[in-house]
């Protein structure tokens, strides 16, 4: 049966070995379970939607550019939380992304409005350099997600800085994030 192991695992930054780690097996098990080489249980399937914080069943259908995850809300302050229901974990819509993510804006922010329904593409590790200047979902380490603009750090030792779209709350200069996917459509729902 087809599954989605490695697509998470790369979303999320994750070596065969790092994902290993977390599931108490070695790095051959995950390449295994990533190319179908051993038979996928509830057992595997459980904890592996608990480390990438997805439903059992979005692991094991095909990617496409069609199905997009939800996220979460967006805050005013730009921090996102994750679902509150297993139904907004996902649906289909036709959008020009590779890797579609989605959040839904819970109070105005920046340019976008309460209600807003944000689609990202989100980049591997090589291309976040096209996403500079861009308003962007950023994961960072720990799995927080952010709605920033994502610029170059004039600062020694940070590659990134996370520019809030509200006045008031500080920018945030990092070294690395975990992934970034840049705003690539709004739909708003009247």
């Amino acid at each position: 049966m087809k599954n989605r192991i490695r697509y998470y695992r790369r979303q999320m930054g994750l070596t065969q070995t790092d994902l290993a780690k977390r599931l108490g097996t070695t790095a051959a098990t995950v390449s295994r379970l990533e190319t179908d080489g051993i038979k996928i249980s509830v057992d595997w399937l459980a904890p592996l939607a608990k480390i990438f914080q997805v439903q059992l069943t979005d692991l094991l259908d095909a990617p496409s550019p069609e199905r997009i995850e939800m996220l979460g809300e967006v805050s005013s302050s730009g921090a996102v939380t994750a679902p509150k229901r297993a139904i907004e974990a996902g649906f289909l819509l036709h959008v020009p992304a590779t890797f579609p993510v989605a959040v839904q804006i819970k109070q105005d922010i920046g340019r976008y409005n309460e209600g807003a329904l944000l689609i990202a593409d989100r980049l591997s590790g090589d291309d976040f350099k096209q996403a500079f200047d861009q308003d962007c979902l950023v994961g960072l380490r720990g799995g927080k997600i952010f709605l920033r603009r994502l610029i170059q750090s004039p600062k020694n030792g940070a590659r990134f800085g996370l520019v809030p779209l509200e006045p008031g709350i500080e920018t945030k200069y990092v070294s690395q994030l975990t992934w970034c996917a840049p705003i690539v459509m709004s739909v708003m729902y009247f």
